[in-house]
């Protein structure tokens, strides 16, 4: 069993699409978070950090 060696090009498409994914997931997560927020505090959160 060999493995392939993956294109630039490939590559480069795969990093591109799980960015794509990321920043859908994090601004899913950043408005359910600020929502969760509002609710328990009554107030607007300042700040939403992603690493």
């Amino acid at each position: 069993m060999g493995t392939k060696k993956m294109t630039r090009e490939v590559a480069l498409r795969r990093f591109q699409a799980s960015l794509e994914k990321k920043k859908a997931f994090v601004a899913e997560l950043e408005k359910s978070m600020r929502d969760e927020y509002r609710k328990e505090t009554g107030k607007e959160a300042k700040y939403f950090s992603v690493l």
